[in-house]
């Protein structure tokens, strides 16, 4: 299993202690110049830096500008200073990469390879398998998505009830998802953002969800980076 958390926000720190009590790996892709944040919301070089010594860094664009709206030479530069703007913070190589808003075009693949990165994270969720390496995708994400009934129903088996309570309750969804995981195998990949489960009160969702999926001796925990890079 794995988790990833976008943006670069200052609450990380808070998502990290989670991270940290269950003892998760976790991808923290950053967006060092974040033009959706105000300035103080940034977590700041500092605050990267302290990230790093336990957890993963990834890249996110220097400015989080979404890469089909800006022309190709403007976006290939946005991602190619993220990456050197965090190497130069961390002192090390990035290798993970997720697209800003997961809105990206072929060519913006392209790119993420060019730039160096061997694995790059959409936001395309409900899957066991991560496939190709550049367009990973994922399983839940942090966040009540209101177009999730037909997996809802799906994951339920058709009982009416056990499907609302899938479709209303994210974390009951990461559960089913997780056991599912348990029982067919692959890769579980939960993320989202730090912002987000604040401003939706939803830490104690969040919570829960890692306590279940933490400590298990039958679980291979690994961050983004590490599910291209380690060999079996």
């Amino acid at each position: 299993m794995t988790t990833s958390w976008d943006d670069g926000h200052r609450l990380d720190v808070r998502l990290a202690e989670l991270l940290d009590r269950y003892g998760l790996p976790g991808t923290f892709y950053i967006a060092p110049r974040n033009i959706e944040f105000e300035k103080g919301d940034h977590l700041g070089a500092p605050g990267v830096r302290e990230l790093a010594e336990r957890f993963e860094i990834g890249g996110h664009t220097l400015s989080h500008y979404r890469l089909p709206k800006i022309p190709d030479a403007a976006a290939r530069e946005d991602i190619r200073a993220g990456k050197q703007d965090v190497e130069d913070t961390i002192g090390g190589e990035v290798v993970s990469f997720c697209y800003p808003r997961g809105e990206y075009q072929a060519q913006h693949v392209a790119m993420v390879r060019e730039c160096g990165f061997r694995t790059a994270r959409t936001v395309r969720r409900h899957a066991l398998d991560p496939g190709d390496p550049f367009e990973a995708r994922t399983t839940v994400n942090a966040y009540a998505h209101r177009v999730d009934v037909p997996v809802a129903v799906r994951m339920a088996g058709r009982r009416p009830r056990a499907a609302a309570r899938l479709f209303l309750n994210w974390d009951d969804l990461a559960i089913a998802w997780f056991e599912a995981c348990l029982r067919d195998g692959g890769v579980f990949h939960l993320w989202g953002h730090s912002w987000e489960v604040d401003a939706r009160g939803d830490w104690a969702r969040l919570e829960r969800v890692l306590e279940h999926i933490g400590g298990r001796a039958d679980v291979r925990y690994l961050t983004n980076g590490e599910l291209v890079t380690t060999g079996d």
